[in-house]
């Protein structure tokens, strides 16, 4: 089965739930990863953020903050994170979590855009 939307292939996508508040990975393949760590700031409590840290070529950490939102926190478009088989890699999730402290669930999509030219 393929499933598409638009003119994105849906590499993948489902539920997860963290342990506790505890980091998600990705392995997206042998070599990529994308983590999910959550952080909270009690002085901007009701600002959602993101932040991007770069660990190597291959890895990628996204720091969500304040998304700890019963009714869920997510990204408003699909974020361009990297690529994947030669072509450009995007990620799209809604996180839910009823306090600070608890269990995220997390629904995710990857997909696959457009080709990218290699060399």
């Amino acid at each position: 089965m393929k499933i598409t939307s638009g003119d994105y292939e849906i590499y993948n996508s489902g539920t997860v739930l963290s342990f506790e508040a505890e980091p998600i990975t990705f392995h997206l393949a042998i070599d990529l990863k994308i983590h999910l760590s959550f952080k909270d700031e009690e002085e901007n409590k009701d600002v959602h953020k993101m932040e991007f840290k770069q660990i190597s070529g291959t890895e990628l950490e996204i720091i969500l903050i304040n998304f700890n939102n019963s009714l869920g926190t997510g990204n408003a478009s699909p974020l361009e994170v990297g690529t994947l088989n030669n072509k450009k890699l995007y990620l799209n999730f809604t996180v839910y979590a009823l306090n600070i402290k608890t269990t995220k669930t997390v629904h995710y999509t990857w997909y696959l855009g457009e080709g990218v030219k290699i060399g």
